[in-house]
């Protein structure tokens, strides 16, 4: 899955999406955006919202951790409303 829009200038942009039936555990693919590299991903959301996320190439440090962040985050909105998380989740986040 591409994501379609203008160049980063800062931050990271994430897209993922995952098949609509199945799950828990829930299978997240698709990449993380920064300004000057695109990075394939893969996630797992556990039952519990335990969330392990790969990335290849070899990403900048603490970018795993951001895209973790992203994931969970949708998660529980979706588990404070007694629903799955989203079939698909596409975040923007600055840079701090």
């Amino acid at each position: 899955m591409a994501i379609v829009g203008h160049p980063l200038e800062s931050g990271v942009r994430v897209a993922v999406e995952r098949q609509s039936a199945g799950g828990p555990p829930w299978q997240y693919a698709g990449e993380a955006v920064t300004k000057g590299e695109r990075f394939r991903l893969a996630a797992k959301v556990d039952a519990d919202g335990a969330v392990t996320v790969e990335m290849k190439p070899e990403p900048p440090a603490g970018l795993v951790d951001k895209v973790r962040l992203i994931v969970r985050a949708a998660w529980k909105h979706a588990a404070d409303d007694g629903t799955a998380p989203p079939r698909r989740i596409a975040r923007w986040r600055a840079d701090r």
